[in-house]
This record gives C-alpha cells, sequence and structure tokens, in this order.
C-alpha cells in the first residue's frame, strides 16, 4: 500500500476550507486598495478646486475685495473639480458637490464638499458597512477649506 495514498483526502478539505477565505482575503485587499484610490481621488479633486476658486483674478485690483469678479465663477470651479476625477470613478456615483463661498461677495473662505459612492466587488463587504444613498454601497466624503487671497 502507498503510504502517500492516505494524505490526498487530507490536502483536499484543508484547500477546500482554506481556499474560500484566502479568496475572500485578496479581494478584500484589492478593495481596500480600490477605495483609498477613490478617497484620495475626491479629496485631491475637492483641494484643487478650492485653490481655483482663492485664486485671485488680477493680483493688483482690488486687494481687499471679495466679489464674483475677483475670483473664478462657480463653473469654473466646477470644471476644476471634474477635471481631476479618476477614470475608475463613475460620474453617476458622484453626489452633488457643493461650493461654498465660490461666487459670493464678501465671503473671505471657500469649501467645496463632495461624496461618492463606493461599491466593493467583496461579497457582504458593501451590506456590513452601509453607504447612506444605495443598499451595497460605502459612502466616501471629502471637503476642502481656504482663505481666499
Amino acid at each position: 500500500m502507498n503510504k502517500y495514498k492516505k494524505n490526498v483526502g487530507q490536502a483536499t478539505v484543508e484547500m477546500a476550507l482554506v481556499l474560500p477565505l484566502s479568496l475572500f482575503m485578496v479581494i478584500g485587499i484589492f478593495d481596500f486598495g480600490r477605495a483609498m484610490h477613490a478617497w484620495g481621488t475626491l479629496n485631491y479633486q475637492c483641494i484643487q478646486a478650492a485653490r481655483a476658486a482663492t485664486k485671485r483674478n488680477h493680483l493688483l485690483v482690488a486687494k481687499d475685495m471679495f466679489t464674483p469678479t475677483t475670483h473664478a465663477p462657480k463653473d469654473t470651479v466646477e470644471a476644476v473639480f471634474w477635471k481631476f476625477r479618476s477614470p475608475m470613478m463613475a460620474e453617476s456615483n458622484y453626489s452633488t458637490p457643493v461650493f461654498e463661498g465660490v461666487g459670493v461677495n464678501g465671503a473671505k473662505t471657500v469649501t467645496v464638499k463632495a461624496s461618492f459612492d463606493f461599491s466593493p466587488i467583496t461579497p457582504l463587504l458593501g451590506s456590513l458597512v452601509g453607504g447612506q444613498n444605495k443598499p451595497g454601497t460605502i459612502t466616501l466624503s471629502a471637503s476642502a477649506e481656504e482663505q481666499k487671497e
């Protein structure tokens, strides 16, 4: 009798127990990387839009005034926000970004807020953590606040 025949069934059972857990961990690590990429991109979009809104159109004109003509208008700031969107992040998963203090008379600060509904591929992860807007998603949020020049 071959002494290795007894261990074949044991190895199959061990693999059947360990393989699903290993795959779940690998996919979870992949999802965590995707979520970090999405949050980092969202944060960068908010920072760049806030920076575009706080820059003065003309550095030497009306240094003490904060009007819609001295700084970028809202449509320009929105264009900058969407310019830095990652191709991996669908535009439909964004909630409407909020631009506070953009194009407002007398506002000395600008705040840009946005959120993104991230859909993980790891089974049950989205339902465990949950999101605000859609079931099975995780809502990622970012904001940036800057003083106008």
